[in-house]
């Protein structure tokens, strides 16, 4: 059945998308692939899980970066993809209930995934990731659906000034995991107050913006991202040190350590320090702020896409309430 669905995938015209290492894909159940989507579950890839693409290589077991590198849609659609669920650790769970004595990654055919997946950041991801984090947290995301379907006033009010922000990435880690939920309040005058150190969610920059348009994904106008405040305006001689770490005012920045996190295996970071343009910095505007993640080793951060305008703070946590045995009711992270 595997090897029908493959060729199926493969044979069809004009549909093979390109994929490159480092790419976050996630598959989505679409009627009429069924063959597809269980050739996909023989090899524990899910719908509404990210999964991030290691390594790739073609239909001769050569190494490739991407998919552009190959002539023709069967070409690419033979090629193999190795894969990997992000904060695959904290799901192991999932895997273990379905019966995988395997390891990370396993190979898939690009052909199989090409009609079946899209970007992390592209709206069609939203309805399968919503179906999976019910199956994985039924209780955190029962709650939250309670409070969506209270009265009218009650449901303004959260939307507006309170809402539930899933960790989507390591860039946080081992301050916040992927998995974790965050109360997050929204009230105006948040940058009043907000004080160097703290955790903020914020708008991306247009520079951030450019960097997810040419990962291949895609962002919404509620996208937000998290990260923690470390130069504020006025602060002077920033610049990118040994090591990747940053200095502010001649000092380190504010923050835990930076590299109690596991290393990307592929260091993309590296290649996108190379042109970051929050390496030298001599001084903040009076509307400008530094921020940064407590993983330097994959966190995409003021390093790459350089300073945040202030007004883009959009929020801060007040609590973490899932997972169980790591919540606290406190700002302070």
């Amino acid at each position: 059945a595997s090897n029908a669905a493959v060729a199926a995938a493969a044979s069809q015209d004009n549909l093979q998308r390109d994929y490159r290492v480092g790419e976050v894909i996630v598959p989505r159940t679409i009627l009429g692939l069924e063959a597809e989507m269980e050739a996909l579950k023989e090899k524990f890839v899910y719908p509404g899980i990210d999964y991030r693409i290691m390594t790739m290589s073609d239909k001769d077991d050569n190494s490739i970066f991407s998919t552009e590198s190959l002539n023709g849609d069967d070409q690419k659609g033979r090629a193999r993809l190795a894969l990997r669920p992000c904060g695959w650790k904290l799901q192991q769970d999932l895997w273990k209930r379905n019966g995988m004595k395997t390891d990370w990654p396993v190979e898939v055919d690009a052909g199989l995934l090409s009609k079946v997946t899209t970007t992390r950041f592209n709206p069609e991801s939203a309805a399968p990731r919503i179906v999976s984090a019910f199956q994985r947290d039924w209780l955190t995301y029962s709650l939250a659906l309670a409070l969506a379907l209270t009265p009218i006033p009650l449901t303004l009010f959260a939307r507006n000034f309170v809402s539930l922000y899933d960790i989507p990435s390591a860039s946080m880690e081992p301050t916040l995991l992927k998995g974790d939920v965050l109360l997050v309040e929204k009230f105006p005058g948040v940058y009043q107050r907000t004080r160097r150190g703290d955790v903020i969610l914020f708008r991306p920059n247009s520079s951030l913006r450019d960097i997810v348009a040419n990962s291949g994904s895609q962002l919404s106008s509620t996208s937000l991202f998290v990260k923690r405040i470390v130069g504020l305006p006025g602060d002077q001689d920033i610049h990118l040190v040994n090591d990747n770490d940053v200095v502010i005012n001649g000092r380190g920045a504010v923050g835990p350590e930076r590299d109690l996190c596991s290393d990307e295996p592929l260091r993309l970071i590296d290649k996108l320090l190379e042109n970051g343009k929050g390496k030298d910095i001599d001084r903040l505007g009076d509307d400008d702020v530094y921020v940064l993640g407590d993983c330097k080793a994959v966190s995409v951060d003021s390093r790459v896409f350089g300073i945040l305008p202030k007004d883009n703070i959009a929020g801060k946590p007040v609590a973490r309430i899932w997972p169980l045995n790591r919540i606290k009711f406190s700002g302070h992270f």
